[in-house]
């Protein structure tokens, strides 16, 4: 499977943005299972970034979701992974 992905360090924090398709449920048991699909060398907490019609929405913990709203897209660093 391809997925992009930021792995990003602000202040201390690691964690990861996982971007995902508009009609990705953001659910409890959704972002679990992403949770542990992901490989282990991936910073925690992870947060979803899903595309809307007003740009990105981001889920997961609050103070990293205010963050990454006051970015514009082109600032995060995103890559592409191959995981199995």
């Amino acid at each position: 499977m391809r997925i992009t992905i930021a792995p990003i360090s602000e202040q201390g924090i690691n964690f990861s943005v996982v971007l995902m398709k508009p009609n990705f449920q953001l659910t409890s048991g959704n972002m679990a299972s992403l949770n542990s699909e992901l490989p282990n060398d991936f910073p925690r907490p992870i947060v979803v970034a899903r595309e809307s019609r007003s740009g990105l929405e981001f889920y997961g913990r609050t103070d990293i979701v205010n963050f990454l709203s006051n970015l514009d897209p082109s600032q995060i660093p995103w890559r592409s992974y191959d995981i199995q």
